[in-house]
């Protein structure tokens, strides 16, 4: 077989939607962007959606537009992917790395109240691989240290947090989307900002455009700002698939129970832990290996030879060159644990339940 970790669920009908666009002579951000905004808004149940050109720029403008300046800090979980921290490092901040509970992969309240100091300025809480933080304890920790609350929610669309779409900024400033190729909704790159603000929003709608107001006659340049817009194009692919999001997320459902039916008795292996309260919409599905001996790239490279396509866990931040070389770096032994020891493996709408079985059982063997 030849298993690969993913595949986009791209469908004939969003690709007739594209052609649309181009042969309407307009595709530059304009009236598919509005509907795949509104699509998402009322999919996460959220006032304010502002699409913009990636989960990084989503990041930017939402840390932006809460307020964080050069010289403020930051507090990101290290166990992120490294747009988490760069978004940061964008608005002239800097990133305060904390660790994780190795049962969620998420940040909490316990690891980040010890590093708030008088230069934070916001808490930016990951929910990793789909599966929700705590954002009530999160919201009390930063309303008692008048500090902003952002969400990097990148692979949580269609989760849910105490029966609430993750996105809807119940208890947060903003939550922001991606729609790389990795995501469950996917318009080749692409991101979103959601927010409950009106004048947040239509800062950030400002921002993305150049600093530019709306119909200008003259045009007006009110700020320096960025180029981040979305195209008709890419939004026109995203229009399809969050009308099937409900059927994609109750599919990727089934597929974890699938996993978790199979290796769930495993000792060898700790599976996901869903937090209580909480729907994931499983992005990606990570196992980590008990034992820290290097089995897990022993079983990697088995799985390989065998035609499935896995990834070691998400490498630290904190570990990282950019960010090692002019500070040394903290300990932060949950997130290098999960790090050696975590391996995704292949998870996408389409995985047949013969491929689920088949990688199962590859895996038992190859970690004997």
């Amino acid at each position: 077989m030849k298993i690969p970790l993913s595949k986009v669920d791209i469908r004939e009908e969003d690709l007739q939607r594209v052609q649309e666009v181009l042969r309407s002579g307009w595709i530059m951000q304009g009236p598919r962007v509005e509907q795949f905004e509104k699509a998402v808004a009322d999919f996460c149940q959220a006032p304010h959606a502002v699409a913009v050109s990636s989960g990084t720029t989503a990041l930017h403008l939402a840390l932006e537009a809460a307020g964080v300046r050069p010289g403020d800090e930051v507090i990101v979980p290290s166990f992120s992917f490294v747009a988490s921290a760069n978004a940061v490092c964008h608005c002239g901040a800097k990133p305060v790395f904390c660790d994780v509970d190795p049962a969620t992969f998420n940040m909490t309240p316990s690891t980040v109240e010890p590093l708030i100091t008088s230069a934070t300025r916001a808490i930016l809480v990951v929910h990793q691989f789909g599966l929700p933080c705590d954002l009530t304890g999160f919201a009390a920790l930063a309303e008692k240290k008048g500090v902003a609350l952002v969400e990097d929610a990148a692979c949580a669309i269609g989760s849910r947090y105490r029966e609430a779409p993750v996105g809807n900024c119940a208890w947060s400033r903003a939550a922001c989307l991606s729609f790389h190729p990795r995501k469950i909704v996917s318009t080749g790159e692409g991101g979103m900002v959601l927010t409950r603000d009106a004048a947040m929003a239509g800062r950030m709608r400002l921002m993305r455009n150049h600093g530019m107001t709306k119909n200008p006659t003259p045009q007006a340049f009110v700020e320096v700002a960025y180029n981040y817009r979305l195209t008709d194009m890419q939004a026109a692919l995203g229009i399809g698939q969050m009308e099937r999001l409900p059927a994609t997320i109750a599919e990727r459902r089934r597929l974890a129970r699938c996993y978790e039916k199979q290796l769930g008795n495993d000792s060898r292996f700790i599976l996901p832990c869903e937090p209580a309260g909480c729907a994931a919409n499983h992005q990606s599905y990570m196992i980590r290996f008990r034992k820290d001996d290097g089995g897990r790239d022993r079983a990697a490279a088995v799985l390989a030879e065998k035609g499935v396509a896995t990834r070691p866990s998400l490498p630290p931040i904190h570990l990282q060159v950019c960010y090692t070389r002019n500070e040394k770096p903290v300990s932060l032994p949950q997130t290098e644990h999960l790090a050696a020891n975590g391996l995704i493996l292949p998870f996408y709408n389409g995985l047949s339940d013969d491929e689920a079985a088949f990688v199962c059982a590859t895996l038992k063997e190859a970690a004997d």
